[in-house]
């Protein structure tokens, strides 16, 4: 038989095992030490803002929010002479918002409601091999994207309103949201109005939602430059709810089977396309692809493959229009 060969560890092992049981023995006579606590502090996201300014003003109600322009005989044509360019097109979008708008992790392709209504349109008016440039953006950037040529037109889950409609220009109504709670599902609260003065709610800033929020709760508002963020802060407990548009919360919700959208909608957000000041042009031809989209059932379905599952059964909003 072989004599096998002494490992090399053999000697040294010896001397560890021993010098641990010394260390054992020492530490075993040290009861009553309490172990150093260590202070580690919870991350915020960059801009966020405990104390908001909240605006308590009426809502301006001077125009109809909803009324955009009528189609006419807008051809593809003339609406191509409000881009930058006749056979590319740039679209301000959101790539982190899910069901809305986003990038899957698997395929690395943008989905979502509002992608699919993008592409639809983009394919009336340039073509099925159209040049497109996506542009993701904040809340806060929409209306500069677009007037400072950024970008041709926003699809961003974008509430129209009589403030905004003086800045840039709206297409028909494509989407009709309400604002609602999100909550971890142990929280025991079931609307926004059961909330209290000692409690957060995160949003997301240069939207709508914080003065929806102050004018149904006492609940402090809790900004944040991206409303994506909003769902990291409820995860690790700095904030006690979300409350920002359901169809951004039914996404955060899959995330997370943690938590819940719970509540009635307790504010009217119609989303629409936004395009520069003065491109009615474009705005009318777009308001076409639209008014198709509806009575061909293509909105129809885009809606029940992206929405229907989380928010239930819905019609598409009927076109407006102020001329």
């Amino acid at each position: 038989m072989m004599n096998r060969p002494r490992s090399r560890w053999s000697a040294p092992l010896a001397l560890v095992t021993g010098s641990a049981l010394l260390l054992l023995a020492a530490c075993s006579g040290q009861a009553g030490i309490d172990p150093a606590e260590v202070d580690v502090p919870t991350p915020l996201p960059e801009g966020i803002n405990f104390e908001p300014d909240i605006s308590t003003a009426e809502a301006d109600d001077s125009c109809d929010p909803l009324a955009s322009y009528d189609p006419g005989s807008i051809t593809a044509e003339q609406a191509r002479e409000q881009l930058d360019s006749d056979d590319h097109i740039s679209i301000g979008i959101s790539q982190s918002t899910n069901l809305m708008g986003y990038r899957d992790p698997v395929t690395n392709q943008l989905e979502g409601f509002d992608i699919e209504i993008a592409e639809a349109i983009i394919t009336e008016l340039l073509g099925a091999d159209a040049q497109i440039t996506w542009v993701p953006m904040t809340s806060r950037e929409r209306e500069d994207a677009v007037n400072n040529d950024r970008v041709d037109m926003v699809v961003r889950t974008m509430t129209m309103n009589c403030g905004r409609w003086e800045n840039v220009e709206f297409s028909t109504e494509y989407y009709s949201a309400g604002q609602r709670l999100l909550v971890p599902k142990d929280a025991g609260i079931e609307s926004a109005e059961e909330l209290t003065a000692d409690q957060t709610v995160c949003t997301g800033e240069s939207s709508t939602s914080p003065s929806n929020i102050a004018a149904v709760t006492e609940a402090q508002p809790v900004t944040v430059p991206d409303f994506n963020d909003c769902l990291v802060l409820l995860q690790q407990g700095t904030v006690d709810a979300v409350s920002t548009d359901e169809t951004i919360l039914a996404g955060m919700a899959i995330q997370d089977p943690t938590i819940e959208v719970v509540g009635e909608p307790f504010s009217d957000e119609p989303y629409g396309i936004a395009f520069q000041k003065g491109n009615t042009d474009l705005a009318r031809y777009v308001n076409g692809v639209l008014a198709d989209m509806r009575s061909d059932g293509r909105w129809q379905d885009i809606y029940d493959k992206w929405l229907a599952p989380r928010l239930g059964d819905a019609t598409p909003p009927a076109a407006k229009y102020q001329d």
